[in-house]
């Protein structure tokens, strides 16, 4: 009923080794089979070294994308800070009883306000180029 093929043990490896047991238990020569192990074995290694070029990539768009994300943050708070120092300035400029009449001019000294406001609208406009 069984072969002496089906019989015999196989110890780990050993399909590799003997050429008889290849043959009489798959019907290929050893070598066809041979050349089938290498070709797939040179498909798991493109396969592989493919997937690591890929981990590769995705941890390098990581940290691209952290290092990205913190440099809006800064810009962020650049823009509060001047933000916060423009309506300071704003709030004096109000509180001051000449204001309307051109006391505008002595609040912010050789157009400071205007230097001010272009230094939002700048930063404002990188953080857009950011996002």
């Amino acid at each position: 009923m069984w072969s002496n093929a089906a019989r015999r043990t196989i110890t780990p490896n050993s399909h590799y080794n003997n050429s008889d047991s290849l043959e009489n238990s798959s019907g290929i020569t050893p070598s066809v089979a041979s050349g089938d192990v290498r070709s797939v074995e040179n498909a798991l290694k493109a396969l592989w070294e493919r997937v690591r070029k890929a981990g590769d990539l995705i941890q390098q768009l990581r940290e691209e994308r952290q290092a990205l994300l913190t440099q809006v943050e800064q810009l962020r708070t650049e823009m509060q800070h001047l933000q916060n120092e423009l309506s300071r300035k704003e709030q004096i400029l109000e509180l001051m009883p000449s204001s309307r009449e051109g006391g505008a001019a002595r609040a912010f000294g050789n157009g400071e306000r205007e230097a001010l406001a272009q230094k939002v609208k700048d930063l404002l406009a990188r953080i857009d180029a950011y996002l």
